[in-house]
């Protein structure tokens, strides 16, 4: 007897829907508030490190679901102390809009008060203020992230700078406006984003024209190599029910760090995976996040089961140093909070066995490697050919790259070098980089229709 499943139910229970889609009542609400202010992005050591517009993109379109804007003190401290909101549902990150003192004194705004958040010039979306209060950005970063001292179980080295995660946290201003946000011009994302674009609720009616009763998610920062083609395949399999009838790829878009992959490339090297047929196209999506990555390994993998089961995924593959970089968390950190809990953390059980935990189940990976002598990409306990295993390295497929070296067909397939390369000659570099980041961020991913007020 086949077992039938449905997608899973937002978390929270609900999706929260916080966009305003007729522009007159958008522009009523955007004229009924006591002050404007024009969004500036967290910078570090000048270069623009977080865009808070992304939060509120992803926080009004459902996808960070229940949280509905910037968090109050006391929820903000709940987050710290044991990654819940207030209302006890599971949540791994602080969500704040922070301004400098001197902006706060310019705007002269009180608790009750409506801001109005205007984009690039124009009127974006609103914050109802709740509550303003002070916060200590050094700390608030030790904090997000853990300690070796106090988060033992999966946190190794403590953070400093070399971590971009750690210092977006440490950049923030110190006044923090909590409130719930509304946007107020529904936004048009540009191209290549536009076709990527799935908010929860579109995806939901997406899987469900599809017949998707059960989807996984890939979580991606990357272009795809043949590694993580076997991953999605092979992850796809879940246990004693048949394949997962979907495969979602949900990269992520946003600020991240120096010598990452543009986020066109990475989007469009996706795609091509299933337009050459190396994945079945009816079985493969390839969507977007907005958000700027932290690198948090096990809280980050929160954050993307949270989005994700609002998208309506069952299940999600978890990987080696998943979302992370440098020594600072466990190789397998998100799998030994998704296997085990991290107690530290508030979580004495995995994420989806806990009290208003997560619905979605996690399919741990080992690795990938290609063998020589089986001539195949094979998974770790598959082949007894340990000393010739080569492993899919993307440092070595990067610096490749870098030289213009096509990289062999059993490492990188044909079509993705080729896309690579199509946005390597249009923007003029292979790789993020400072002008990248600087560009990014004086375009963004939207447009926004003129409001005249």
């Amino acid at each position: 007897m086949e077992l039938k499943m449905t997608l899973p139910l937002p978390h929270g229970g609900r999706l929260v829907d916080r966009v305003v889609t007729n522009p007159r009542a958008g522009k009523k609400m955007a004229a009924s508030a006591d002050a404007v202010y024009d969004i500036k992005p967290t910078l570090y050591n000048g270069m623009p490190v977080r865009n808070v517009y992304r939060e509120i993109m992803s926080i009004c379109y459902g996808f960070f679901s229940p949280c509905e804007g910037s968090m109050t003190k006391a929820e903000l401290e709940r987050i710290l102390k044991e990654r819940r909101l207030l209302s006890n549902w599971v949540f791994p990150y602080p969500m704040l809009f922070d301004i400098s003192e001197e902006d706060l004194k310019k705007l002269k705004v009180q608790e009750g008060d409506r801001l109005l958040l205007r984009l690039k010039g124009q009127p974006f979306a609103v914050l109802d203020i709740e509550e303003i209060y002070q916060i200590d950005p050094k700390d608030l970063a030790t904090r997000t992230f853990g300690t070796p001292q106090a988060n033992p179980e999966v946190v190794k080295v403590a953070f400093d700078n070399k971590h971009p995660g750690y210092n977006i946290y440490s950049s923030y201003n110190r006044c923090v406006l909590a409130g719930k946000y509304t946007i107020v011009n529904e936004p048009k994302m540009r191209s290549p984003f536009d076709r990527f674009w799935y908010p929860p609720a579109k995806a939901r009616a997406e899987f469900q024209r599809r017949g998707w009763n059960t989807v996984i998610a890939h979580q991606t920062r990357n272009v795809p190599h043949v590694g993580h083609e076997a991953l999605m395949r092979n992850a796809a399999y879940i246990g004693d029910i048949k394949p997962c009838d979907g495969i979602i790829v949900n990269a992520i878009v946003g600020a991240k760090r120096i010598g990452d992959y543009p986020d066109e490339t990475i989007v469009e090297a996706h795609e091509m995976v299933n337009i050459a047929g190396y994945v079945k196209p009816s079985r493969h999506l390839v969507t977007i996040l907005l958000w700027d990555m932290r690198y948090g390994n096990p809280l980050e993998s929160l954050l993307h089961a949270v989005a994700r089961q609002n998208m309506g995924v069952s299940f999600h593959m978890w990987g080696r140093d998943h979302a992370a970089l440098g020594p600072y968390y466990d190789t397998y950190a998100a799998q030994i909070l998704w296997e085990n809990g991290v107690p530290s953390f508030g979580f004495d059980k995995p994420p989806y066995a806990v009290d208003y935990g997560l619905l979605m189940r996690p399919q741990n990976m080992a690795e990938f490697w290609y063998c020589p002598k089986c001539t195949e990409v094979t998974y770790s306990e598959n082949c007894n050919h340990d000393k010739e295993r080569q492993r899919f390295s993307g440092s070595f497929i990067r610096s490749l790259l870098a030289e213009g070296v096509f990289p062999p067909a059993v490492i990188m397939r044909p079509e993705v070098y080729k896309t690579v390369v199509k946005w390597w000659k249009i923007l003029g570099y292979p790789f993020n980089n400072k002008k990248y980041l600087a560009e990014r961020e004086n375009e963004l991913e939207i447009d926004l229709a003129d409001m005249k007020l």
